[in-house]
């Protein structure tokens, strides 16, 4: 497992996030578990899918929806929907 994650497998990560999210409508009443999230992420990543998920809460991008009885469940700030969606539709 690398202790340091490159830029360009962070960038990649995140925008898996957001995207799965988004992908998923996972907004005001919607919510996707820690557990999908970090699917389709590469095993020598996933450790770092947590403190990626921490980084975007910070940003206010992802909120923590809460614990639920399958784990803790997270959803995109319907606030930031401008920004969230330039980062799925950027170039």
């Amino acid at each position: 497992m690398p202790k340091r994650l490159s830029e360009q497998d962070y960038q990649k990560i995140k925008n898996n996030i957001i995207k799965k999210l988004y992908s998923h409508q996972a907004f005001s009443k919607g919510h996707l578990l820690y557990k999908r999230l970090a699917s389709g992420i590469p095993a020598h990543l996933t450790g770092f899918v947590k403190t990626i998920l921490e980084d975007l809460i910070k940003g206010e991008l992802v909120l923590y929806y809460g614990k639920t009885k399958h784990g803790d469940a997270y959803q995109l700030n319907i606030k930031k929907l401008k920004e969230i969606e330039e980062i799925i539709f950027k170039l």
